[in-house]
């Protein structure tokens, strides 16, 4: 097993540990936003887990980046080539772009809970950068059928 392998499997299954958090948190505060709940711990909780597996994502999105894909050693060998080619492109620019966009959402939008005056502008807030976040996340999936280079919905052994 190697570096690549084992970052490249987390990663994929990372995924789905984000968009989990992402539905556990966005339904409800939906939910709370329409009708007025009250903003309890277990949101809180959600909220947090939200912006932590979106972090640990990118922390192993980072590791391939710059250290362990060989596909972005290609890119970056040549840059101005890689922009030419839309797979190379898309891993080396635009992929990564969006993504650190979306966590930047998820942590401004966790931040602006904490100091939202009421519950209906904690939901409202939450409802707002957490689903920035994730329509850009999903977005930004390499999913099958895409032209964005797919990935597996489910890697069930390393590479």
């Amino acid at each position: 097993m190697d570096g690549y392998g084992i970052t490249l499997f987390l990663h994929s299954w990372m995924r789905w540990a984000v968009v989990v958090t992402a539905l556990m948190t966005l339904v409800p505060s939906i939910v709370g936003w329409r009708n007025g709940a009250h903003w309890d711990d277990t949101k809180s909780k959600w909220a947090s887990w939200f912006v932590n597996t979106t972090s640990i994502q990118l922390v192993l999105g980072l590791l391939l980046y710059g250290v362990f894909s060989p596909v972005l050693q290609q890119a970056f060998a040549n840059f101005g080539g890689a922009m030419k080619d839309g797979v190379l492109r898309y891993w080396a620019v635009e992929h990564m772009t969006m993504m650190v966009i979306a966590v930047a959402f998820a942590h401004i939008g966790a931040a602006r809970v904490k100091k939202a005056a009421s519950d209906v502008a904690k939901h409202r807030v939450a409802v707002i950068f957490f689903g920035l976040a994730i329509l850009i996340i999903v977005a930004s999936i390499p999913w099958p059928g895409s032209g964005a280079d797919p990935r597996p919905l489910f890697r069930l052994a390393l590479p």
